[in-house]
């Protein structure tokens, strides 16, 4: 079972624009993250990631660099034969 529209929150409020520079989500990404994943005692069974772009959460200018740079951490710390499940292309396609 998948639960991909949980807590959705798509309303009336505006949230604060903030469009991270490429270089910043790199470091972050990159560096951050690479050492998260690093940290860990065990390899995760599955991972969940949530692109929040639809309601304007993540700014489009930075989610697909977000997405790629993150998929490429986890296949380098998981290995490259990792099941990449893409929901929400799934759902564009069938509307």
């Amino acid at each position: 079972m998948l639960v991909y529209n949980a807590g959705c929150t798509i309303d009336d409020t505006t949230l604060p624009e903030h469009v991270t520079e490429p270089n910043d989500l790199d470091r972050l990404i990159n560096g951050t993250f690479r050492l998260f994943l690093a940290a860990l005692p065990t390899l995760p069974t599955i991972v969940t990631i949530a692109r929040s772009s639809e309601d304007d959460y993540t700014p489009l200018e930075n989610v697909d660099q977000i997405q790629v740079d993150v998929l490429d951490q986890l296949r380098e710390r998981l290995g490259s034969e990792i099941d990449v499940k893409l929901i929400y292309q799934e759902n564009e396609e069938q509307q």
